[in-house]
């Protein structure tokens, strides 16, 4: 009886360790089964590394963490393990609105520049280009709360073009514009 119960737990056994492997083995076949080209961006090849960080399938050719390089973005080379712990994708910054334009003040001879900059709280820079010339610095205006209000007295020959210059903030990319010519 004893020999019966040893010989039932060896085939058991056997048994498991059997499916266990054919478990195992078509799984990594599967996962061999994927290449770059299966992935839309090098952001979700990355996020399969990132699960799978033996790189069972090759996505890091280089091995310097990073998977699918010549893949389109978007991209993220972060190299966590350990799966859904990537930071989010930063979203992409637009540029600021600039909505200036150069006007005549009546019957003085005098230009303005007058309008908003709704994205925008602080000072940017006016340039000033003369004809036949680069635009330089011509002065610091500030739009103003809350609705980025600009009013700034230019002055220079006809012809003479003016360009806005924001900074970026952590919304919006440094923005320039020309906003128009004295006429």
């Amino acid at each position: 009886m004893r020999n019966l119960v040893r010989l039932l737990t060896l085939m058991l056994a056997a048994t498991g360790l059997t499916f266990v492997a054919l478990a195992g083995s078509t799984t990594s076949a599967q996962a061999k089964d994927l290449n770059c080209d299966d992935f839309s961006s090098q952001a979700a090849a990355q996020a399969n590394l990132n699960n799978n960080p033996s790189d069972p399938n090759g996505l890091d050719t280089d091995g310097d963490g990073v998977a699918c390089e010549s893949n389109p973005c978007p991209c993220n080379t972060s190299s966590n393990s350990g799966g859904n712990n990537n930071p989010p994708a930063a979203p992409s910054k637009k540029f600021h609105a600039i909505n200036l334009r150069v006007a005549e003040v009546k019957r003085s001879g005098n230009s303005v520049v007058i309008g908003k900059v709704p994205t925008y709280r602080g000072k940017f820079q006016i340039q000033r280009k003369l004809k036949g010339q680069n635009f330089k610095l011509f002065k610091r205006a500030t739009a103003k709360n809350p609705t980025g209000a600009v009013k700034i007295g230019v002055t220079g020959p006809k012809g003479t073009c003016f360009k806005a210059i924001v900074p970026a903030t952590k919304k919006y990319k440094a923005t320039g514009k020309v906003i128009g010519c004295i006429r």
